[in-house]
């Protein structure tokens, strides 16, 4: 049998107010979120500096989610889901004017397509940037990318086939290379391609020269000409032109270099911290996160601001461009 514990009322009113202090306390100490929807092949770039801001800012949890650049825009203009900075993978996408996100976006850093593959891939000794689409298009080889209508990389891959059809003078090479790879070899997100290329269901998929670091993969290099990572490139590339998604929601992309780029919710739910974390990623500190994860660190980011609502802040940090 139990025995019972009887407290005085003083006492009991003591314990109360205890308690009660105890669960303030903790409520004042929690940290404040700063929530981050960013393209998910920024995944290792962006744990890294997450990890550094935190360790210098105790109060702020930084929460990122990863996802490809047209769901992470969906997150926020249709869903309405709390954020504070939404970052892409084509700088284009924040261009398009929605109530949900401010008007105005900066480019920090680049990339390249290229395509991704281990030491267990099909023909892997023998592939170059030379000879690459004849080993893709050989027998029994299977390849894939991502979906162009949820995920850049999906469209870039298909703008890297036209670009490479006259680059290597093989017409029809494009239609060719997306014959070879069916609806099965296709998968929503980049990122999804990882886990099917390590288990050897794929030999070889499309994607970011920063991939390479996620899953510890091996990396074929494509020329500049076609592989998207020249930031003056915009003219050349902008000769390739694809068209994705059905019916009434179907549009042209043209090709461009892979521009990243960044901007704030309409209504953050901690401004000030989105604007410290951002002020980080533009620094030094920001771009050695970027060289060590693979990707194109800009030394002079790109600020395109037609309305001028870009916080002062961070307007004086940037190059201003007008398109």
């Amino acid at each position: 049998m139990k025995a019972r514990v009887h407290f005085s009322s003083g006492t009991a009113a003591l314990i109360a107010m205890l308690i009660g202090a105890s669960v303030r306390a903790a409520a004042a100490t929690e940290a404040t979120p700063l929530t981050i929807f960013h393209a998910d092949s920024l995944s290792g770039y962006m744990s890294k500096l997450a990890a550094e801001y935190q360790a210098s800012h105790a109060g702020v949890e930084v929460r990122r989610e990863g996802s490809g650049s047209l769901d992470a825009i969906r997150k926020v203009s249709d869903l309405g889901l709390p954020c504070d900075i939404l970052i892409t993978a084509d700088r284009r996408l924040l261009k398009t004017p929605r109530q949900a996100i401010e008007p105005w976006a900066i480019s920090f850093a680049g990339n390249a397509m290229g395509i991704l593959y281990t030491s267990r891939s099909r023909a892997a000794g023998e592939i170059t940037r030379d000879n690459w689409y004849e080993v893709l298009l050989e027998p029994g080889v299977r390849y894939g990318h991502s979906t162009p209508e949820r995920d850049p990389a999906g469209y870039w891959t298909l703008i890297v086939w036209q670009l490479a059809e006259r680059f290597y003078h093989q017409p029809g090479l494009a239609k060719r290379l997306g014959a070879h790879s069916p609806a099965g070899n296709i998968r929503p997100h980049n990122i999804d391609l990882i886990a099917l290329l390590q288990s050897g269901e794929l030999d070889y998929y499309f994607g970011y020269a920063s991939d390479a670091r996620l899953g510890e993969l091996k990396f074929l290099a494509l020329p500049g000409e076609i592989n998207l990572s020249d930031i003056a490139g915009s003219a050349q590339y902008g000769g390739a032109a694809v068209r994705v998604g059905t019916g009434a929601n179907q549009k042209e992309i043209a090709g461009a270099p892979i521009a990243y780029a960044l901007t704030l919710t309409s209504d953050p739910p901690n401004r000030d911290a989105a604007i410290e974390f951002i002020r980080m990623m533009l620094g030094a500190q920001g771009r050695k996160a970027a060289k060590d994860y693979g990707l194109i660190a800009y030394p002079d980011p790109l600020g395109w601001d037609p309305q001028h609502r870009m916080p002062a802040e961070l307007r004086a940090l940037v190059k201003p461009i007008s398109n």
